[in-house]
Parts: C-alpha cells; sequence; structure tokens
C-alpha cells in the first residue's frame, strides 16, 4: 500500500531542558506536520509514504526535505517555490505548567501560497491507495482550501480512500466567522471515506444538536456517507490522565481501554493515534485490535521527544503485551 499525505511541512523549534523560551539560548530544530507526522508513523510500519506539498526553494527547503527522507517519506513530490515556511516554538510542561506552542506568521510560508494550479494532482496520486488531508489547510487560506477540496474530489474519482482530520484550530481563525468555516468543512466531507474527529467537532462546528454519541456518529455518516470515524480523548482519573479511542462504524460505536499516560510531549499525539488506525483497517485487524493498537502508538508517542512517531509493529505490540509494564530492552 501506497499512502499519500497533503498539508503543510514545518519548522518547529523546542525550548531545551524544560525551560521557558524567554530563558534559553538554545533550541533543538525539527521538521514536522500532519502530514509530517502520520507519514513517519506509517513508514515505521513498513509501508510506502510520500507527501504533497510546497516547500521554499533554498536551504531551508532542502532541509526539511532531507529531513523527510530520514522519517522514511519519500520527496519526489514535493513542489520548491517562494522563500518561508511555518514555524513554531515549543515550550515543554513540567508539573503544572501546560506545554505551549507559539506559532510564526504561517501565512506566509510558500505551502500557504501555494495555488491550485501549482499541483497536477493526476500525477501525484500514480501509484496512490491511499490520500490523507488535514483539515488545516481549510484554515490556512483561500487557495490551500481548495487545493485540498481539489485533491480530494481527484482522488474519490479515481477510487482512491481518502482520509480527513479535522484537526480544527480556534487560533488560526479568528478572523472567520463559524458559518464560513462550517461550510468549508461540509464541501469536502462528501468526498471523504475516513475520518478522524471528535463529538465536540460535529456538535460545536458542524452544529448537529444530538447529545446520544451513537445517533450523533450514525446521522455524520449517512449524511456524508463516512465509512469510519474515530478519534481520542483524555481522562483525569484519581490525578492520573489517561488516553483512549473510539471507532464507529456501520451504526455501533467501539471503544478501546483506558491506557495511563506519562507525558514527555504531547504534540502529535492524534496523529498517532490517526497512523495507528489506518494500520490496523488495512491489515484487516478486528476493530478492538485497531483500537489497542492505535491507542498503543499515541501512548508511546506521548511518552518520547518530538511530534513524529518512529516506533515499529513490533515496538507497539511489544508494548501491549507487556501491558506497559516492560522498562528496559536488551
Amino acid at each position: 500500500m501506497n499512502i499519500l499525505a497533503f498539508g503543510e511541512v514545518m519548522l518547529r523549534y523546542t525550548v531545551n531542558d524544560h525551560k521557558m523560551l524567554e530563558q534559553t539560548d538554545e533550541m533543538t530544530v525539527t521538521t514536522v506536520g500532519t502530514g509530517v507526522n502520520l507519514l513517519s508513523s506509517l513508514a515505521h510500519f513498513g509501508y510506502e509514504t510520500s507527501i504533497l506539498t510546497v516547500l521554499p526553494d533554498n536551504p531551508i527547503g532542502k532541509k526539511a526535505a532531507a529531513d523527510l527522507r530520514k522519517l522514511g517519506i519519500s520527496d519526489r513530490k514535493i513542489i520548491y517555490q517562494e522563500h518561508n515556511i511555518g514555524s513554531f516554538f515549543v515550550e515543554l510542561g513540567f508539573g503544572p505548567r501546560p506545554q505551549r506552542v507559539t506559532y510564526q506568521d504561517r501565512l506566509s510560508s510558500a505551502f500557504s501560497k501555494s495555488k491550485v494550479e501549482d499541483y497536477d494532482f493526476e500525477k501525484a496520486l500514480t501509484g496512490v491507495d491511499i490520500v490523507h488531508i488535514c483539515g488545516i489547510a481549510l484554515s490556512l487560506t483561500d487557495q490551500t482550501r481548495k487545493a485540498a477540496k481539489k485533491l480530494a474530489q481527484v482522488a474519490q474519482a479515481r477510487n482512491k480512500i481518502v482520509c480527513f482530520d479535522f484537526n480544527y484550530r480556534i487560533s488560526l481563525n479568528s478572523d472567520i466567522d463559524h458559518e464560513t468555516m462550517k461550510k468549508r468543512y461540509q464541501e469536502i466531507l462528501p468526498y471523504v471515506d475516513i475520518v478522524f474527529g471528535s463529538k465536540r467537532d460535529l456538535t460545536d462546528l458542524l452544529d448537529y444538536q444530538i447529545d446520544d454519541e451513537t445517533e450523533l456518529y450514525k446521522k455524520f455518516c449517512v449524511e456524508y456517507q463516512i465509512n469510519f470515524f474515530a478519534g481520542s480523548r483524555r481522562s483525569i482519573v484519581d490525578g492520573e490522565k489517561y488516553f483512549e479511542g473510539f471507532l464507529f462504524h456501520h451504526d455501533k460505536i467501539y471503544r478501546s481501554s483506558k491506557h495511563k499516560l506519562n507525558i514527555i510531549d504531547r504534540i502529535g499525539s492524534g496523529d498517532a493515534f490517526a497512523s495507528g488506525i489506518i494500520c490496523g483497517l488495512l491489515e484487516k485487524w478486528t476493530f478492538e485490535d485497531i483500537l489497542e493498537f492505535a491507542v498503543a502508538n499515541s501512548v508511546l508517542a506521548q511518552a518520547s521527544m518530538n511530534d513524529t512517531p518512529i516506533f515499529t509493529k513490533e515496538d507497539v505490540f511489544g508494548y501491549i503485551d507487556s501491558d506497559g509494564s516492560n522498562d528496559l530492552i536488551r
């Protein structure tokens, strides 16, 4: 199976040693993004992966492409133009201090400035079985939104499996009214087979007024002919943090068990969960096994640094089989 992701590639600047940004003169730079994170995980699971994006035509873009190759992601479909790349700073949380993300001007990035005409979607889809589109593309510019929708349309017409992640960010939409954002999501959903999101995405963004989760997910999937709807959630029990997931298919909700979290870096946890779901569906595992695998992959990702999961199937199965109790591998 060959998996293609469409979305923004970004540089992440992580403040070292759990310091705050104001305290440091040193940072670690990594190449990340929703598509990058998802593809990195799937590449480590053994799948062929490639990314369709735009990077600056300068050493910054070449550095990002080199990082993608190291993660096992093909860079052959990348377009190089413009001069800037999106970036953000991360201050790691500790104890009562939460992790904090501060974004740079993303609308000036090469990806945000790209136009629909820049992409050859037919060529990009050659040999591809699954396409993943990040919902953040709907929030950046009119051109990234149009490109995401066009790719979904072409992919569906070519009988590709289309995955879509809501990834709705209030911080990116402060100047866009609710009805406009709702319409943008409604326009792309008819071309999608697998959706990653949450109950809040359906109630707060799409304005569904249904309390019962089963009926809510059923109405959503029927209205847009969605085959699978999956998502994750967090909870706190007796002061401990837990992570779990759900998968809705054919009028039924499947749920994972709750897994205790030991968080080093929680960014990218949803991408790790999504890659686990995609892997399980491709392998045709039971829905229960798919969820346990996806949650385990995310738990492991949150117990490691950086956005991009780099665990193999064996790593994830090892965690599941040991129930998280194995603290030494020789």
